[in-house]
């Protein structure tokens, strides 16, 4: 975007906090009094207010600010037309990306703005009916490179066939099909049981082997393994997740087992770490 005070060079997940628009909270009333906030209080609002966002959801509306702040440039848009913003703004922005990105993408990037209002303490006056109606017609111009085709669905047939390539005697193969049984009966999320580089492990962020109970009853008094996760997608809370013992070789008990034998990670250690 072209250069600005309110917007300093940083990081994409770094944008919805430190790009301000022209208007954001102060510490007094629409009518000038003073309150009783100092610029630390409302620095460590933004502060918390950010952190409601995962990492990744930071980094992705950080890219979307990037695409509308440009938009709003090549327009000449001025800063007080931007946040708050008006619903003709809105729906010229998304058509005028509509068939350059996915109609995910776009919906994330509206999301994005959204949450900038919202963290600044902006209003969001937005006509949803209109709003859903122009990403629903940028759906339908999603570029052919951006479309990926519709797959067979994930199934035990295919874990066999992965495992047919493994050795799980080996400790990189153990780990593997020990996280593959657990995310497919526990119906996971691939990134709430991995992390995307070793160093990026945190214990009090990603499971960990003392997460984990073998062998109890769940409320139907089935005996299930039960592994907690730190944090999901969904909640920064966490929440736990549940698989039986199957009758199989996907069975995701001996799988783990076997995981905790040939590589035997430390209580404190990721669940699926490897020697």
């Amino acid at each position: 975007p072209a250069s600005s005070q309110l917007r300093p060079h940083c990081l994409a997940r770094d944008r919805l906090k430190l790009w301000f628009p022209l208007q954001s909270r102060l510490a007094s009333t629409p009518e000038g009094e003073a309150l009783a906030i100092t610029e630390e209080d409302l620095q460590r609002v933004l502060t918390v207010m950010n952190m409601s966002w995962a990492l990744s959801t930071r980094e992705c509306y950080g890219a979307g600010l990037l695409v509308f702040h440009v938009f709003c440039d090549e327009r000449n848009i001025p800063e007080d037309q931007r946040c708050p913003v008006d619903t003709r703004t809105i729906l010229n922005f998304v058509s005028s990306c509509a068939g350059s990105y996915s109609g995910k993408t776009l919906a994330n990037y509206v999301y994005a703005i959204k949450a900038w209002h919202t963290l600044h303490g902006q209003p969001w006056e937005i006509c949803q009916d209109e709003l859903k109606a122009s990403l629903d017609g940028a759906s339908e111009c999603t570029p052919e490179t951006s479309k990926r085709k519709k797959r067979e669905p994930f199934s035990t047939d295919l874990i066999l066939r992965i495992r047919a390539h493994l050795d799980l005697s080996k400790p990189l193969d153990a780990a593997v099909y020990a996280c593959l049984t657990t995310a497919f009966y526990a119906l996971c999320r691939l990134g709430e049981l991995t992390v995307k580089a070793l160093k990026s492990f945190e214990p009090d962020k990603h499971v960990k082997r003392s997460n984990t109970q073998m062998d109890v009853k769940d409320r139907h008094d089935f005996v299930v393994t039960k592994i907690f996760l730190p944090r999901t997608k969904t909640s920064n809370v966490g929440q736990s997740v549940f698989w039986a013992q199957q009758d199989n070789p996907t069975d995701p008990r001996a799988a783990l087992l076997n995981h905790f034998a040939v590589n035997n990670p430390e209580p404190n250690s990721h669940l699926f770490a490897w020697r």
